[in-house]
């Protein structure tokens, strides 16, 4: 028994080393002993057959190492992979016995036919081709000194061809806003072709761009298709330019979640929420629901950056992007998402509803109040209960059906509507049902939220004093908490965030700002700054514009500025007209305003209504003027 399993020892080790040798692989195939199934010696003697396993086992390994060496050289550049190499495409089924000599008959196969991974990925991936990469240079407008500009910067990041027709490009309004030069480069190309933003939507964030030149538009691009929201755990490919290198990048992931996300300080709207890595540079490529049909479920365009979450990234849906479009091609600009013009809370609690007369079996929610510039200021009223909106029932919660087992704030449904367009509700009143409607507007903010949407940096200098009107973009630049700055929201002063809560009551109206006080003199012992200026000269300040024609009309000895909390700054009229010239020579500031305080005033404002000055009564409305709390999406 011993002399017959060295001699089938030695029979098997010459089969492998034959096999390993190459020419002799086929001869070495048809070796008797590999071929004795049934083998009684073979089957008595585990230990041998346990090392016949083990050579052929590294053999087997030595065979796909070196394939996917074959396959990580050169995948994209035209490499060829022989399909033969290595592991068998289609497994032969063999005994467990046998499991040793059938890896070996595979790897000692005929080699198969090879193909090209680079011109097969081509044909599937077709889409990528139309995913550009976009090269800004821009220069933002200083808030904090309204008088000169941000310095000049540069970045990049990511768009798509929408319709190569129209020559339209679709990306985000983030990439390319103040842009002062914009170019474009397909990917695998190397020259880059400018581009000019033709449309740029702040409110949604997104911008359509266009190529002048036909050298562009000569290549094989196609516009890409979009799909409607995807279902849940659908896969999603995420493609474009995110840092970490130049060349195209595709992530992948699924749908984790619909909901209403903040696109900018204007509004809440429908987004997509995946787990596909989005990083600085993907904003404004496509998220692909379908890469090899060129499907697009949405636009790249943030992600929660917080320390606590993971993989939560958001893309700008189909119903977003076609009211973006929708709105361009009929005005050729992006006028904004319309606001209800109402403030609501849930109405959960049984002991409100019995109060408000809400019936069993119907549920909506509670109107606190109306923004006293809008539609909805007249139809609806305070303590009002709304029951639908366009027929859909809210629930107690606020929300609406959207798909199954999903469920959205009602508000949606409002903001899915143009500007100028009417929506309809069914309210409760006093127990009473009723139905109104009113025709929707854009929201008036009292503190404006978005630069060249509502805000503009205008300022007036008058004896050193440097006001301004209170904004967002300006907090953003003097408190942080935006453009990667840190925030120092606990800085702002109390009045001043009370003024982001509260509603305009006069068309026009501005909340003034003494920003800083331009040391002078003349202005000695003054240093306030970020405090509201509430009047002048015992007239309550409507708006910086007001302003400017109080001071400029001004015929008194002194000029006198209210600031809120009853403080007052006093100084010489004609000490600060002799003393403008070489204030503004000294810190090297070409005018004592903005160009627009050059403008006539409006029609629409009517500045009297402002009225006197009434120290009592500003210190009831904390020195503001306003009517109560506001939210943004009031």
């Amino acid at each position: 028994n011993f002399l017959a399993m060295t001699l089938m020892y030695l029979k098997q080790k010459t089969f492998y080393e034959a096999a390993a040798s190459g020419p002799a692989l086929r001869a070495a195939s048809r070796c008797p002993v590999a071929q004795q199934r049934n083998c009684p010696t073979r089957k008595q003697n585990n230990a041998w057959r346990s090392i016949c396993r083990s050579d052929s086992t590294n053999l087997r390994n030595q065979g796909g190492y070196e394939q996917e060496l074959a396959a990580s050289a050169s995948p994209l550049d035209g490499a060829e992979l022989p399909l033969g190499a290595g592991t068998p495409l289609i497994p032969v089924l063999v005994s467990d016995d046998d499991v040793s000599e059938s890896r070996v008959a595979a790897a000692a196969a005929t080699p198969q036919p090879t193909f090209k991974v680079t011109g097969e990925l081509r044909r599937k991936a077709w889409a990528l081709s139309s995913v550009l990469k976009v090269f800004v240079s821009r220069v933002d407008p200083n808030y904090a000194q309204p008088w000169q500009m941000c310095p000049q910067r540069t970045g990049t990041g990511s768009a798509f061809v929408l319709d190569t027709n129209k020559r339209t490009i679709l990306t985000n309004s983030h990439v390319v806003s103040n842009a002062t030069a914009v170019y474009v480069r397909r990917p695998g190309a190397a020259k880059k072709f400018k581009a000019e933003v033709i449309c740029d939507g702040k409110v949604c964030d997104l911008a359509l761009l266009t190529v002048r030149d036909d050298a562009f538009w000569a290549a094989e691009l196609r516009g890409l298709e979009f799909v409607d929201v995807p279902e849940l755990q659908s896969p999603i490919a995420v493609a474009g330019y995110p840092v970490g290198g130049d060349n195209i990048s595709v992530t992948k992931g699924i749908v984790s979640r619909i909901a209403l996300v903040r696109y900018s300080a204007t509004a809440r709207l429908l987004s997509i929420q995946i787990d596909a890595a989005i990083n600085p540079g993907n904003s404004g490529g496509p998220a692909f629901a379908d890469l090899e049909g060129g499907k697009v479920a949405g636009v790249a365009f943030s992600k929660n950056v917080s320390s606590s979450t993971d993989n939560i990234g958001y893309i700008i849906p189909h119903r977003v992007v076609k009211h973006f479009l929708e709105d361009a091609e009929a005005y050729g600009t992006y006028r904004g998402v319309p606001s209800p013009g109402l403030l609501t809370q849930d109405l959960e609690n049984p002991a409100q509803r019995a109060y408000l007369k809400v019936p069993e079996g119907t549920s909506g929610v509670l109107v606190v109040k109306t923004d006293p510039l809008s539609a909805a200021h007249g139809a609806v009223q305070k303590n009002d209960v709304i029951l639908e909106v366009d027929g859909v029932s809210i629930a107690d919660d606020g929300t609406v059906e959207f798909r199954e087992d999903e469920r959205l704030e009602f508000t949606h449904i409002i903001r899915a509507k143009h500007i100028d367009e009417h929506i309809h509700l069914k309210l409760l009143r006093d127990g009473q049902e009723l139905c109104v409607s009113y025709l929707l507007k854009a929201k008036d903010h009292l503190v404006p939220v978005l630069d060249a949407v509502d805000a503009v940096p205008s300022y007036l200098i008058v004896g050193g004093l440097v006001f301004a009107p209170l904004s967002s973009p300006f907090l953003e630049m003097v408190f942080g908490g935006g453009g990667g700055r840190r925030s120092r929201r606990a800085d702002i002063p109390v009045p001043v965030l009370a003024a982001l809560n509260q509603n305009k009551v006069r068309k026009g109206q501005q909340v003034v700002l003494l920003v800083q006080v331009l040391a002078h003199e003349i202005n000695h012992g003054y240093r306030y700054s970020v405090v509201p200026c509430e009047s002048f000269n015992g007239q309550r300040v409507h708006s910086l514009r007001h302003l400017v024609e109080l001071v400029d009309k001004c015929d008194q000895p002194f000029l006198n500025f209210g600031l809120e909390g009853g403080r007052l700054i006093t100084m010489r009229t004609a000490e600060v007209r002799g003393a403008g010239p070489q204030i503004l020579s000294t810190n090297a500031i070409s005018s004592d305003r903005s160009p627009d305080m050059l403008l006539p005033k409006p029609e629409d404002e009517d500045w009297d209504a402002a009225g006197e000055w009434d120290s009592t009564a500003a210190q009831a409305d904390v020195g503001l003027g306003g009517t109560g709390d506001s939210d943004l999406d009031c």
